[in-house]
């Protein structure tokens, strides 16, 4: 069963189902502007077990009980603000599903415990040589962080120039260390360090995680966390995931504000490149650093 309504909107038309010649056309009376204009809150379909959800249950309804225009209306304005309702409540949940998945997803390879110095010896040099391609991967997820060295070496023309700085927190340094210890990426040279191994970070206060905690106290006091969001109704689904997508931890993690900082990580390196951990190396990227 179809229901096409005219551009107009002065004439409903029904199509009992496919292949179906014969239809019902409907001329809509004024009353039924006027029932339809008004606003309908949620709390006015609570508890109602009498309203149709499908339009086949509608038209058997008004097949079977002889409704005036105004009851014809009212009928269909309940109708069509549940079914509303439940494709906004599809929509909310829908978002939230996917914001607690991505925020719960364990980033940390626990079980790695083998570890083994990152670079060798004798590669240490290169990690300040100018000469060589420097680039700065600042993840705390594993997986990623692999992903993204895969790639940048496998299109790379001069791998064995390749130098990846891979900077993470404390909690993810060991499995971090281990997983590129068990898979390396020869020629290239791949360093791994927390932000708490460099003495700049380590001496003092460091403006972005002072701007950081503020932020999350403005957050934690006014804004009720993903619940409050959630439960406001009077935005748009797509404002909500907007909103939801600015508490995930991506967007709350040091590793992702580090890089306006990295002159003062990285002092004795003329040039280097910054490389999101969502992204896939599809050229060589040695034409950035000008060489």
């Amino acid at each position: 069963m179809q229901l096409h309504i005219s551009p107009s909107l002065r004439h409903v038309t029904v199509l009992p189902g496919n292949g179906v010649r014969e239809f019902i056309k409907v001329k809509v009376p004024e009353v039924i502007y006027q029932v339809l204009e008004q606003p309908l809150g949620s709390d006015e379909l609570k508890g109602r077990s009498d309203i149709p959800e499908t339009l086949e249950e509608f038209m058997d309804e008004v097949k079977n009980n002889i409704l005036d225009a105004k009851d014809f209306a009212f009928k269909l304005r309940e109708m069509v603000t549940l079914l509303e309702q439940r494709t906004r409540n599809a929509k909310i949940q829908e978002y939230l599903y996917r914001h607690v998945a991505s925020s719960s997803i364990p980033k940390q390879l626990l079980c790695l415990a083998l570890r083994r110095q990152l670079p060798l010896p004798e590669l240490v040099p290169a990690l300040v040589d100018d000469s060589y391609f420097h680039f700065v991967l600042a993840s705390d997820n594993v997986l990623a962080a692999s992903v993204v060295a895969n790639s940048l070496v496998q299109n790379s023309l001069r791998p064995k120039k390749v130098v990846l700085h891979v900077i993470t927190d404390g909690k993810t340094y060991s499995p971090m260390q281990a997983w590129f210890s068990l898979h390396p990426l020869s020629p290239a040279i791949i360093e791994v360090k927390a932000l708490q191994h460099f003495d700049w970070f380590a001496k003092g206060k460091v403006p972005v995680l002072e701007a950081m905690e503020k932020d999350q106290r403005v957050r934690s006091r006014f804004r009720g966390g993903s619940s409050a969001i959630v439960e406001n109704n009077s935005e748009k689904p797509h404002i909500i995931a907007a909103k939801l997508q600015t508490l995930s931890p991506k967007y709350n993690s040091v590793m992702n504000h580090i890089r306006i900082h990295l002159p003062e990580l990285f002092p004795s390196l003329n040039k280097v490149v910054f490389l999101d951990d969502d992204i896939v190396v599809q050229a060589d990227l040695s034409s950035s650093l000008g060489h």
